[in-house]
C-alpha cells in the first residue's frame, strides 16, 4: 500500500477500551497544513467534536492534525463534553508546536459518559513520541486504522495513486463503522487523505457529491449516530496543484470508487449481517420516489429479517413499497431477486417458484430490483440482512 506523502500515523492503548492489546487513540499529523472539507451527521444530538469541528471548518481552518477516540463518543455530553474537547485539542496542539484550531477531534464509542480525559492526555505524549520516530508508514498506518474501530470486525482501508496532468498524487482511506449504519451517513468516521493540493470550495463540492452518492447510500440497521463524520485533507506534499476540469474529474472518480468501497466494507462488516443486499428502484416518477421506496424496502426489519432467513417472502417488500408514501400504479410493478422476476405487474410472475427466489437469498450476496414503470429516476442502495448475533452484539453493547 502506498501512503500519501507528508502525512504521519500513531495509534496506541490508552485504556478508554477494557482490553490492554485493543488500540483506541489514533493520530493523523500532516507535516504542512492541510485544506480540509468535512461532511457531519444530521442528528439532533451531534457529539461535543462534532460541534467543535463545525465550527472548524465554517472558519476555513487547515488542519495539521487529527486525533480520534474509540471507547466514548463524547455525546450527550453537556457543555463540560465540549470543553474537554478544546482542552484535548490545546494539549495536543502544544505538543506538537501547532495552534489548538489545527486540531481536528473525533471520537466514537458509548453515548453519554463523560470523556477520560487523563487518559488520553497521557495517549497524546506516546502518540507524539510515535510519530517522532521514523517507522514503516504502512504499518503505522495500519495501527491508526485499528484504534478507531469499535465493533467492526475487521479494518476499513484503501488507497489509490493517480497520474494527473500535474505529476502523481496518492489518496489514502480509512473508516469505521459496523452499526448505527443509517443516512445521512452512517455510525462512522472515515478520512480521506491526498497529497495533491485543491482548492478549498472545490475540495469541499467535491467530497459533498462522493458522499452522496457512497456513505449516504447504505443501510445497517436504520439507526442515525450523534458522531458520523467524513474529513478529507488535502496537504499539497506531491507538488500536483489540481485545478483542470479533467484533473479534477480524475480524481472526484477515484475518490467515489474508494468511498463506495468502504461503504461496501462497513455493510458486509454490519453487526451479526450475513448478506450485502443491493437494493434498486428504477422507473420511478421523480427522484424523490426512488427514494423513498429504495429506502422504505432497505430499512424494513421484516424484509431484512426475511434476509437473514434466506425466505423468498416478496410480500413483505410489496408491503414496504406500498408504504413509502409515493404514489404509484400497483399493476406496473416488476420485482427481481438478481435475475428471477418474482412480481410482474404487482403479483406473483406466473414462471415463479419459491426456490428460485430461496436459491438467490442463499447467496451472500445478491440484488432486489424493483421496476415500478412509471419513470425514468432510480436509486440504488446497500443493505444488510438482521440476524439474531445483531441482537446479542447490542443488547449488551456497554458491558
Amino acid at each position: 500500500m502506498q501512503i500519501c506523502l507528508g502525512f504521519k500515523f500513531a495509534g496506541i492503548h490508552c485504556g478508554l477500551k477494557k482490553a490492554e492489546d485493543a488500540l483506541d487513540l489514533a493520530l493523523i499529523l500532516s507535516q504542512t497544513p492541510a485544506t480540509a472539507a468535512a461532511t457531519f451527521t444530521t442528528n439532533r444530538f451531534p457529539a461535543a467534536p462534532v460541534i467543535y469541528g463545525r465550527r472548524q471548518l465554517a472558519a476555513g481552518e487547515s488542519l495539521r492534525a487529527v486525533l480520534i477516540n474509540s471507547g466514548n463518543a463524547n455525546a450527550c455530553t453537556g457543555s463540560q463534553g465540549e470543553i474537554d474537547v478544546l482542552s484535548v485539542a490545546e494539549f495536543l496542539g502544544a505538543a506538537l508546536n501547532i495552534k489548538a484550531a489545527e486540531v481536528f477531534i473525533s471520537s466514537t464509542g458509548v453515548i453519554g459518559e463523560p470523556l477520560p480525559v487523563t487518559k488520553i492526555l497521557k495517549g497524546i505524549e506516546k502518540l507524539v513520541d510515535g510519530v517522532k520516530i521514523p517507522g514503516d508508514p504502512v504499518i503505522t498506518f495500519e495501527r491508526a486504522v485499528r484504534a478507531i474501530m469499535t465493533t467492526d470486525r475487521f479494518p476499513k482501508m484503501v488507497a489509490c495513486q493517480l497520474e494527473t496532468s500535474q505529476g502523481r498524487v496518492t489518496i489514502n482511506g480509512f473508516a469505521k463503522g459496523a452499526g448505527m449504519i443509517h443516512p445521512n451517513m452512517a455510525t462512522m468516521l472515515a478520512y480521506l487523505l491526498t497529497d495533491a493540493k485543491i482548492e478549498k470550495n472545490t475540495w469541499q463540492a467535491l467530497l459533498s457529491r462522493v458522499v452522496e452518492h457512497s456513505f449516504n447510500r447504505i443501510s445497517v440497521d436504520g439507526d442515525m449516530s450523534t458522531n458520523d463524520t467524513v474529513l478529507a485533507l488535502a496537504n499539497g506534499a506531491s507538488g500536483s496543484f489540481l485545478t483542470t476540469a479533467a484533473d479534477l474529474e480524475l480524481l472526484e472518480n477515484a475518490l467515489l470508487q474508494m468511498t463506495q468501497e468502504l461503504a461496501y466494507m462497513m455493510v458486509k462488516d454490519g453487526e451479526g449481517a450475513t448478506k450485502v443486499v443491493k437494493v434498486m428502484v428504477t422507473g420511478a416518477p421523480s427522484p424523490t420516489a426512488a427514494e423513498k421506496i429504495c429506502r422504505a424496502v432497505a430499512n424494513s426489519s421484516l424484509v431484512k429479517t426475511a434476509f437473514f432467513g434466506q425466505d423468498a417472502n416478496w410480500g413483505r417488500i410489496i408491503a414496504a413499497v406500498g408504504y413509502a408514501g409515493v404514489d404509484l400504479r400497483p399493476e406496473l410493478v416488476n420485482i427481481d431477486f438478481d435475475q428471477v422476476r418474482v412480481v410482474s405487474g404487482g403479483v406473483r410472475d406466473r414462471d415463479y417458484r419459491e426456490e428460485m427466489g430461496a436459491a438467490v437469498l442463499r447467496l451472500p450476496e445478491f440484488s432486489v430490483k424493483i421496476d415500478l414503470q412509471s419513470g425514468e429516476d432510480e436509486f440504488l442502495l446497500l443493505t444488510s440482512d438482521l440476524t439474531h448475533d445483531y441482537i446479542s452484539i447490542n443488547a449488551d453493547y456497554r458491558s
